[in-house]
């Protein structure tokens, strides 16, 4: 006799088209999840599931990272980050442009906060380099990797 053994998951995402970043072509599968991680894809059988998503007629791909994104004060103050989050969009990288919040120093805090409080309700600069700023969103939270 075969005894058949079912994994226990928190989310299994069933029948999506998954896209999975390789290069190779899509194919139809389920996605399973434990702690957050990816721990199983293709055809996938679990018996006690959390939460299981219907995916039929969907893609089911890794998360998008952008490149070019001008997000690091946004993130101060929309750390929820919803209108990138929902396009599939998890990582964003920041710094490139040449406009970038940091470094600053005392003597270009204020006129850098004055500038930025006209785009968004900010009181104060409270960062000097690239470390520091990035150790504030990381302290506050973010809803995507930066």
């Amino acid at each position: 006799m075969v005894e058949l053994m079912f994994m226990t998951y928190d989310v299994l995402i069933k029948g999506g088209l998954i896209v999975d970043g390789t290069g190779n072509p899509w194919f139809k599968g389920d996605v399973a999840i434990k702690n957050g991680r990816i721990v199983d894809i293709g055809k996938v059988r679990g018996e006690n599931v959390e939460r299981t998503i219907d995916a039929r007629g969907m893609v089911v791909s890794p998360g998008f990272i952008d490149i070019h994104t001008h997000s690091e004060v946004s993130l101060l103050v929309n750390p929820r980050a919803e209108s990138t989050v929902r396009q599939g969009v998890t990582t964003v990288c920041v710094g490139n442009c040449g406009l970038s919040p940091y470094p600053v120093n005392e003597a270009t805090k204020d006129e850098l906060c004055k500038y930025l409080s006209s785009f968004y309700p900010l009181r104060e600069v409270d960062w000097r380099s690239t470390r520091d700023f990035l150790g504030k969103l990381e302290r506050q939270g973010v809803s995507c990797n930066v």
